[in-house]
């Protein structure tokens, strides 16, 4: 019946999920997809490339390589769901979404993606859903790799990795590299506003990235019934800040961040019970350069009307979740947790809010454990504004092992403001301290057949949000977000993982999105900026000791751009392959084509160009 907490034993070495397995301890009944990062070796990834697999995700970009992403889940705002690195919640230097592009993807193992309304299971914030990122783990022997790329627009990245016994435990150190000029030749359009009018050809500029990422991870058992884990995350870097295709050439602004976490969890086993003591603590810091505070323009870094923007944020928690058993092969789990989020800013000053939640969750097994209930409720407390998140999940086996599995679910959660929202000026987009928090309520329910050889999940879902923070006009020539909102969202998902003879695996997604705005007003039942209504996802693999390759496409329809239905964003198909083989020993070398159209026109949902045709070289080894 999915994973269950009941087994308090201490695990030495971590467990091996494949990429077809339900995912999630924290919400075990939701609709989840584990997206395993190790079957994506040879290939040059981004995280939101790897979410890209999974049902239910859209992911905006802001251009190419290095630039600026985001991700939604079933068609909440990005804010909306949440992105979690070993358990500790991730967020921008203000607050908001966390910028993907500043998370390694080499670094990590696997992507848990838990789709619905869960704030009872991962706090305020999770309207659309959660992803938790695991990082690579400390096997108990020594072993390490190395992998190094080279590509299309100066594009390039090494990352590296060692692991070896520690004490009664194991240590890991994880290294990764990337740049790219970013230059890359785009077809513009004349007048995008006429969607017939003609394409010219232009040059993508000011694109160039660089970034530096590492993590460090420490897992040491203090006894029997012990066991101490450290966790250590940073990442820094710099890039260029090109407009979008309407106005591509700014070749000013920049954007320099620095991000690091830290995290100490003592897991301990008393009796049948087991007691987690955990202490973590972030810190972000933005400084855009080249911005002009009036409306979205540049300027001249350095002139008097031309100050540098600063900004940092940082949040610290300490958590205490305790387990034990129920009669009739139950277990419950409690949590509590309290701390502070800060931000300081040259436009904000200073300003800091108390974070205090606590949880409850029970695992009750009925009819012989075909079948489980899973219950869990939520009070959170974000700066005063308080907010109660229930949910009730059920998962059923028509009988004892059997390969089919039904599930069902329904949640109730909220959305406190961001610190961006209500204090950050942030020269085009003004704040709003009156902000109230979003909330929204969900139901879904899927079905599932695993075996060996063949996964496959399908679902349906339905949501209700209002109070939705909407960014409309504020005069002279700004905008500012406004609780005006009302939506509901709706749509079924649908995955595949199919294991093929001769080394081959194969898998599918596809995404149905209806989303409508219910906001009073011109734009009333109109459908949602952003929200493709279909989302399709096809992929063939092969590893084998000599030869590996892959082939994949994804499709993205049509969506409109605004409330109103007058701007659109066409269709978009993408092609991309890879091949490689053993050259020596363990050493392996890749070959990777991306857009194998050489579609010059795409575009992301806000209008930035996305790179054509290109190339990369991978090498790469594991001892």
């Amino acid at each position: 019946m999915g994973a269950s907490a009941q087994e308090p034993e201490l695990h030495g070495e971590p467990v091996e999920i494949d990429v077809g397995a339900a995912g999630s301890q924290r919400a075990p009944a939701a609709q989840s997809t584990v997206v395993d990062a190790t079957r994506f070796g040879g290939e040059v990834r981004s995280v939101s490339e790897l979410l890209l697999s999974a049902p239910g995700v859209t992911v905006h970009a802001l251009g190419g390589p290095g630039q600026a992403a985001t991700f939604s889940l079933r068609g909440a705002s990005a804010d909306q769901s949440l992105v979690l690195l070993d358990g500790i919640p991730l967020q921008g230097p203000g607050g908001g979404a966390v910028d993907l592009a500043t998370l390694p993807a080499s670094l990590l193992e696997r992507l848990v993606v838990s789709r619905g309304v869960l704030g009872a299971q991962f706090g305020a914030g999770a309207l659309g859903g959660a992803v938790e990122l695991l990082p690579r783990t400390a096997r108990g022997s020594a072993s390490g790799g190395a992998q190094v790329s080279a590509g299309s627009f100066g594009t390039a990245q090494v990352a590296a990795d060692a692991a070896a016994p520690f004490g009664s435990g194991s240590a890991l150190v994880a290294l990764q590299l990337d740049r790219t000029a970013g230059n890359f030749d785009f077809a513009r359009q004349s007048t995008p506003s006429i969607p017939d009018s003609p394409y010219f050809a232009d040059v993508r500029e000011n694109a160039d990235a660089l970034r530096g990422s590492a993590i460090a991870r420490v897992a040491r058992r203090l006894s029997a019934d012990s066991e101490l884990d450290i966790l250590l995350q940073g990442s820094a870097g710099e890039r260029g800040l090109p407009g979008p295709a309407t106005n591509p050439n700014r070749l000013r602004p920049r954007e320099l961040d620095q991000g690091g976490v830290a995290g100490l969890r003592l897991r301990h086993i008393l009796g049948d019970s087991t007691l987690s003591l955990r202490v973590w603590g972030r810190v972000d810091r933005l400084e855009l350069r080249g911005q002009s505070l009036q409306g979205f323009g540049e300027c001249q870094d350095g002139a008097p009307d031309c100050p540098r923007i600063g900004q940092r944020s940082s949040a610290a928690r300490a958590e205490v979740e305790y387990g034990r058993p129920l009669p009739a092969e139950q277990w419950l789990k409690a949590s509590f947790s309290a701390g502070e989020d800060f931000i300081v800013g040259d436009e904000t000053g200073l300003r800091r809010r108390t974070i205090a939640s606590a949880a409850l969750s029970d695992e009750v097994p009925l009819a012989s454990r075909n079948i489980s209930l899973h219950p869990a409720v939520r009070f959170d407390s974000v700066g005063g504004q308080l907010g109660l998140s229930p949910a009730l999940a059920v998962l059923a086996r028509p009988w004892p092992a059997s390969p089919v599995e039904l599930r069902a679910g329904w949640g109730l959660s909220f959305r406190p403001p961001s610190f961006s929202e209500l204090y950050l000026d942030q020269g085009g987009i003004s704040p709003n301290p009156a902000l109230r928090p979003e909330r929204a309520w969900s139901i879904d329910a899927g079905a599932g057949w695993r075996s060996e050889r063949l996964t496959v999940s399908a679902g349906l879902f339905w949501s209700s949000y209002r109070d939705l923070i909407v960014y409309q006009l504020f005069p002279p020539a700004k905008v500012k977000p406004f609780n005006v909102g009302n939506a509901r969202i709706a749509g079924a998902e649908l995955q595949i993982i199919l294991t093929l003879p001769a080394g081959f695996f194969a898998e599918g997604s596809y995404s149905f999105l209806q989303a409508r705005d219910l906001t009073p007003g011109a734009s009333q039942d109109q459908p949602l900026a952003y929200r493709p209504p279909h989302r399709l996802f096809l992929r063939v693999a092969r590893r084998g000791d000599r030869l590996e390759g892959y082939a994949e496409t994804s499709f993205t329809s049509a969506m409109p751009r605004n409330q109103y239905g007058s701007s659109f964003q066409g269709s978009q198909f993408l092609l991309n392959a890879g091949l490689g083989a053993r050259a020596y020993g363990p050493l392996w070398l890749d070959l990777e084509a991306k857009n194998l159209l050489d579609d010059r026109t795409l575009q992301d949902f806000f209008q930035y160009p996305l790179p054509g045709f290109s190339l990369a070289v991978i090498a790469r080894a594991r001892l």
